[in-house]
């Protein structure tokens, strides 16, 4: 059994940059670290059968979120990935939607560009993550790398604690939808399933959560990894 894959040749650029770009501090204030935010829309949650259909990105620095560097894409899915009827019902992408949208090869290069050196923050990591790594895997044979902070850890995280301070008898199916969070925090909620929406709502989630933290100090990069990290 080998513990440690060696990194393909011939990697591009962009790939080779994220790989070794100097990753954020974790003792870092948490506003001193730049965070990239990320949602995906797919032809189905099946890792081995389905695949991305489209991306988008938030950035937050110094603790705002950065509108002028939005990013979204659609993805033309691979001939071994149709559009799952049921993904059709919850997204609205039909294949006409993405005939003629960049393919995976194309688009991976840029979503590693704009993550390389950031904190990924994701709601769902299985989802989100999950999906980057088959894409990474499945071009390059890497995997994506950390930090990564998943906005539904970091909710558990803050359910839990409630659970603790109030005792016997407050037990509950903990609320972790992304919707459901933003609307019990007074948030913005924009029409969901959009990549692009579901990433501006959860780079709000995340703002929220870490003002959440600011309640008690001011937190630094490690508290955040510590509470809601999901990737190394």
């Amino acid at each position: 059994m080998f513990l440690f894959r060696r990194r393909p040749a011939h990697l591009p650029e962009s790939v080779v940059a994220y790989l070794e770009a100097q990753r954020p501090d974790p003792a870092l204030p948490w506003r001193a670290a730049p965070y990239s935010v990320m949602d995906v829309e797919t032809t189905g949650l099946n890792l081995r059968r389905d695949a991305l259909l489209a991306i988008g990105l938030v950035e937050i620095d110094e603790g705002r979120i950065r509108m002028d560097r939005r990013w979204y894409t659609l993805v033309h899915p691979p001939d071994d990935a149709p559009i799952n009827p049921e993904s059709i019902r919850i997204h609205g992408l039909l294949p006409q939607d993405v005939e003629h949208a960049p393919p995976l090869d194309a688009v991976v290069p840029d979503v590693l560009r704009r993550l390389t050196g950031r904190v990924l923050v994701v709601h769902v990591a299985d989802v989100d993550i999950g999906f980057l790594r088959q894409a990474m895997r499945r071009l390059y044979g890497v995997d994506p790398r950390g930090p990564a902070i998943d906005t539904a850890r970091l909710a558990w995280h803050f359910q839990r604690h409630q659970r603790l301070i109030e005792g016997p008898g407050s037990e509950q199916e903990p609320a972790l939808q992304l919707r459901a969070l933003a609307e019990s925090l007074g948030l913005p909620v924009y029409p969901e399933h959009n990549a692009f929406n579901d990433a501006l709502t959860t780079a709000q989630l995340f703002l929220a959560q870490v003002s959440m933290f600011e309640a008690q100090s001011t937190p630094r990069l490690r508290d955040l990894l510590r509470a809601g990290g999901c990737l190394r």
